[in-house]
């Protein structure tokens, strides 16, 4: 925290103890209260929570423990273990900070209530193995009195719930996602060792393409994919290092808000920066439980000793250098990293501000806690575009490019499936009305007509034959009239084959209207026909070859 704001509300309002231990907290008799100004007994002064307490009890204002260590002439540190458990206990609280002096601390209701009573000071004079789990008596109104209301306090750790649910869970899907793609056919081993990117991105995992469809939901689901057992292992191991301390230190409520947030996180930056890549992991909010260890430690290193304090910090330093050089290992998402990092430590800083800021304070942490999760998924949305981060611009040309390659064959099946209808359906009709079929009949019916007398039989032959002719240009129009093949050369020949189509039926009715006639027909109508065969004969040499 910074320095001149470090202040915090009621310790009992906060059950998530700090990690300090609870131990013995000195000699069984109660030492006499002590101030600044108080003169050293001859004997060697041994700090206790109860002596500390009748100590804070009695400041007028805040109570620097350097200041108290230096007056009755004890170490700092001695003064560490007897503060945490009044911490824990929730009778005394964190107070200003000032430069020069440390840390301050301040009585609360509870522990100025806890200071007249002896039964409390008898319970806290004794040996942390006596009273661990023991019942502690709630001070009252009738604090001093022989015989005070008893109140059930559990100063014993809790045991983790998040961190062993997290493990599951993530087991769990694994185990899913390996027996489903057994069933798809792939064999263990490549389950167990790859995985397959269909059954991945089946059961959560992201990539820029889902984020364009709108499925932002994977941006999440992805922290509980994973690829291959040793990917899960390696990531469960050092959730389940690290994740019970962080549950001890945050509380469970808070770690499952670091974990979640900051998986969304590094998911959100991993798809800014590489999104033509398939992402899945819980590397993201490991990293972000592991920065929020960092940020605890630097909040708090004024409450812990010295030494302690260092020690903790370069073994979480080794952990830090060596997971950041694992995270530039091919395969591996750098990126996820860093945003479940930052977002785990900024997350951390937001949760103490909630705890033990004032009321204000409090109020811009929770609005900074919610517009985290929003930042992170507009962020990637104002990224997205063809305009964006070169990955995105790589992903928009792929994507460009694979859309002309499908649309490209989808008009060559097209143009196919035309074709084959076309030498189908088509080709033998239009054999059939070519000039060189039909003229010879044509020829005949004409000297037929310029007959006086015409046998009946010759004119229902010649009937039948018209009315076949007719009957295959009304199906060569129908068959000719289809949607756009998509291949306009194509198009534009078979709407000429329509043309001659049309044509050709046009005659043939008109040949029938005059076979029908009795004697000679009409000069109009032998003049109408003609024409309708030389239009029908000029539209098959436009036709071509075809």
């Amino acid at each position: 925290m910074e320095p001149g704001h470090e202040v915090e509300t009621h310790a009992a309002a906060d059950a998530t103890p700090l990690p300090m231990p609870v131990v013995a907290l000195g000699a069984p008799a109660p030492q006499p209260p002590f101030t600044e100004s108080s003169t050293a007994d001859p004997q060697p002064f041994v700090p206790t929570a109860v002596s500390l307490l009748r100590a804070i009890a009695a400041a007028d204002g805040p109570w620097f423990p350097a200041r108290f260590a230096a007056a009755v002439s004890v170490p700092r540190d001695s003064l560490d273990e007897p503060l945490t458990e009044l911490r824990v206990a929730g009778f005394v609280r964190v107070a200003e900070w000032v430069r020069g002096v440390g840390q301050g601390y301040a009585i609360t209701p509870e522990g100025a209530t806890a200071a007249a009573d002896p039964a409390v000071l008898d319970l806290l004079s004794r040996p942390a193995v006596e009273h661990a789990g023991a019942a502690v008596p709630a001070p009252g109104p009738g604090a001093g009195s022989a015989d005070p209301e008893p109140q059930e306090t559990d100063l014993a750790l809790t045991p983790p719930i998040v961190v062993p649910v997290l493990l599951m869970a993530n087991a769990l899907w694994f185990f899913v996602c390996a027996v489903w793609g057994i069933r798809w056919g792939l064999t263990p081993a490549r389950v167990l060792t790859e995985g397959h990117r269909d059954v991945l991105h089946r059961f959560g995992a992201v990539s820029g393409t889902d984020l364009i469809a709108g499925e932002w939901w994977r941006l999440l689901s992805s922290c509980f994919v994973h690829i291959g057992l040793l990917h899960l292992v390696g990531n469960m191991f050092v959730l389940a290092m690290m994740g019970p301390l962080a549950e001890l230190l945050w509380g469970r409520g808070r770690l499952l808000l670091i974990y979640l947030i900051s998986g969304l996180a590094g998911s959100s930056l991993a798809m800014a920066l590489r999104p033509d890549s398939i992402l899945a992991g819980a590397s993201g909010a490991i990293w972000g439980i592991q920065m929020s260890l960092f940020a605890w430690l630097f909040a708090f290193r004024h409450h812990l000793p010295a030494d302690l304090a260092a020690d903790w910090f370069r073994r979480m330093f080794v952990v830090f250098v060596l997971n950041v050089s694992l995270s530039f290992l091919d395969g591996v998402s750098w990126e996820g990293h860093l945003g479940g990092g930052v977002a785990g430590f900024l997350v951390a800083g937001l949760l103490n501000a909630v705890r033990f800021g004032d009321p204000q304070r409090r109020g811009t942490a929770y609005g900074l806690l919610a517009l985290i999760p929003v930042l992170c998924v507009v962020g990637v949305a104002a990224v997205m575009d063809a305009n964006g981060t070169p990955g995105w611009r790589r992903l928009h040309l792929r994507l460009e490019s694979e859309r002309g390659a499908s649309e490209a064959l989808a008009r060559q099946q097209k143009l196919r499936a035309a074709q084959v209808e076309y030498n189908a359906e088509i080709a033998w009709r239009l054999a059939e009305l070519s000039p060189e079929r039909v003229r010879p009949f044509e020829w005949r019916a004409l000297v037929l007509l310029g007959r006086t007398q015409r046998p009946g039989e010759k004119v229902s032959e010649f009937h039948q034959r018209a009315e076949a002719l007719k009957g295959v240009a009304d199906a060569l129009v129908t068959c000719a009239t289809r949607e756009s093949s998509g291949d306009e050369a194509f198009d534009r020949h078979r709407e000429r084959v329509r043309a001659c189509a049309v044509a050709r039926a046009r005659a043939m009715g008109l040949l029938l209207g005059l076979l029908e006639t009795n004697g000679p027909p009409p000069e109009a109508a032998m003049d109408a026909w003609r024409a309708a065969r030389a239009e029908a004969d000029q539209s098959f040499k436009n036709l071509g070859a075809r």
